[in-house]
């Protein structure tokens, strides 16, 4: 009977020991995190600019990096990742909606703005009768394409359509009869050996090789279009969502932002702490 009794409490001790350690990862309070982002700026600027922090505090992060735009959402609503960081807030938006999900987007980071580029062409005037432009196809960039066309005069859009989701079927005068060719986003840098001119994310952009110095013109990126971190909603406010956040806001990483960000635009926050410096 004693052997029996000595049995049952060592089998409740482990299940007492496996139960903690349940509580604490349901908490939050884990010190290993899987952040999934695109290749190229902000997947740099985790390894450099972040991590380097988070160890500091005693977090291990292992990044994981995609090539599109669909699977670094799909991958953390469904638990394989912690947070992801490559996309913006109406992007999100739309696609929490489209895919029944319930992401949040708690706070931007420097970002490299989409730009326009050329190979064989270093200006806007050179953009004549038939003039060929790639744009991404998703719908939040073909519509920041189109948005910064509408701007230099050249197309106009039917002003009853969403701005944030206007395609070229919005398009109500196209005098130029300008050819706009949307294309998968990755593939954007590629276009330019085909196309006169291409719109093209920061990331793809700065991943390619491209400058942002070298665009012939760059978008005036409002907060809604910069870059956030992406997390479950759930997990916002667990201590490695807060240890990121803090992150991001540090001295330190701004510090980071000014050597090796030149060009990009800078979060409020960012922007406060410098004015108040």
């Amino acid at each position: 009977m004693k052997k029996i009794l000595l049995y049952v409490g060592l089998i409740l001790s482990l299940f007492s020991l496996g139960a903690c350690g349940n509580n604490s990862s349901a908490s939050g309070d884990k010190k290993e995190i899987t952040i999934g982002a695109t290749a190229g700026p902000y997947s740099d600027q985790l390894k450099e600019g972040i991590i380097p922090i988070l160890e500091k505090e005693g977090y291990k992060v292992k990044v994981v990096e995609f090539n599109d735009y669909i699977q670094p959402n799909i991958a953390l609503n469904e638990g394989e990742i912690d947070a992801n960081l490559y996309q913006n807030r109406i992007y999100l938006k739309q696609f929490n909606k489209d895919h029944n999900m319930d992401l949040v987007a708690p706070y931007a980071v420097p970002t490299a703005p989409i730009a326009l580029y050329s190979e064989k062409h270093k200006s806007l005037d050179d953009i004549k009768e038939g003039t060929t432009i790639a744009t991404p196809n998703d719908p939040t960039n073909l519509a920041r394409s189109l948005n910064m066309l509408v701007e230099f005069g050249l197309i106009k859009v039917d002003e009853e359509a969403d701005p944030t989701i206007v395609s070229e079927k919005d398009i109500v005068e196209n005098n130029l009869n300008l050819k706009i060719k949307p294309i998968d986003p990755a593939q954007t840098p590629r276009s330019l050996g085909d196309t006169d001119f291409a719109f093209i994310n920061g990331n793809y952009a700065l991943a390619s090789g491209l400058k942002l110095d070298e665009a012939v013109e760059v978008e005036k990126t409002p907060e809604g279009y910069l870059i956030y971190v992406t997390l479950r909603k759930e997990d916002v406010d667990k201590p490695f969502a807060k240890a990121l956040e803090k992150a991001y806001k540090s001295d330190e990483f701004l510090e980071y932002t000014n050597k090796n960000a030149k060009g990009y635009v800078k979060p409020s926050y960012q922007v406060e702490k410098e004015a108040n410096k």
